[in-house]
């Protein structure tokens, strides 16, 4: 499944940075709850999967990481590296093979972009972090609730199981169950189901953190 880069630069994004002047997204940082895990991932590479405006770039620079930050959207790129004239970036489409050595990451971070996928994709996918990720690597990330399902339903098509098409983008929403059916390669460290806002409008996601179960 290709993601589509139209709708990523001429229809998300450019309709999502005039409204970010309004809501101030880049404040949204919900690691800082998760102090205690954060310390036990070992510093070095970090990888910013979908990593939109960079807020979670520059947090992870300030901890003193060394970041790419990988985007489908050449547009945010754009504007990512305009504010953090430092960062890394890279065009990428996470629906193909990621394009690292193995072993390469401390730590993959995903917030709110690997739940758009078919159910083959996705398990791909989570192969592709396993691999580019050291054995004592973290997965840290976020993904839509099916609790979310109530704010779309009245527009929303369904395609499969907990994986529906709203607004010309498909995604997934997630359910307890579906993390013991997608994350059976890594090791349980923190999920937590979560109220909060986005463009200032109500979100239900998952808060993840994972390690990986791949050995030395």
């Amino acid at each position: 499944m290709m993601m589509h880069n139209n709708y990523w630069n001429d229809t998300y994004w450019k309709k999502r940075l005039d409204i970010e002047k309004q809501y101030d997204f880049l404040s949204d940082i919900w690691l800082d709850k998760y102090q205690d895990i954060l310390s036990k991932v070992p510093l070095g590479m970090a990888l910013d999967l979908g990593c939109g405006l960079g807020q979670y770039t520059e947090y992870l620079l300030n901890r003193g990481y060394d970041v790419i930050s990988a985007d489908i959207s050449p547009e945010v790129l754009k504007h990512l590296k305009s504010r953090l004239p430092m960062a890394k970036t890279q065009v990428l489409d996470m629906s193909k093979s990621l394009p690292f050595e193995d072993n390469t990451f401390s730590l993959v971070f995903a917030n709110l972009s690997i739940h758009y996928f078919d159910t083959p994709t996705t398990f791909y996918l989570l192969e592709e972090i396993r691999r580019v990720l050291k054995p004592d690597g973290y997965f840290i990330g976020s993904v839509n609730s099916d609790k979310t399902f109530v704010f779309i339903k009245d527009h929303a098509i369904k395609i499969d199981d907990n994986y529906y098409e709203d607004d010309g983008v498909k995604v997934r929403l997630f359910n307890r169950k579906q993390f013991d059916t997608f994350f059976t390669n890594f090791t349980l460290e923190a999920l937590h189901e979560v109220s909060t806002k986005r463009w200032g409008r109500p979100k239900i996601m998952w808060e993840f953190i994972y390690k990986n179960k791949k050995s030395s």
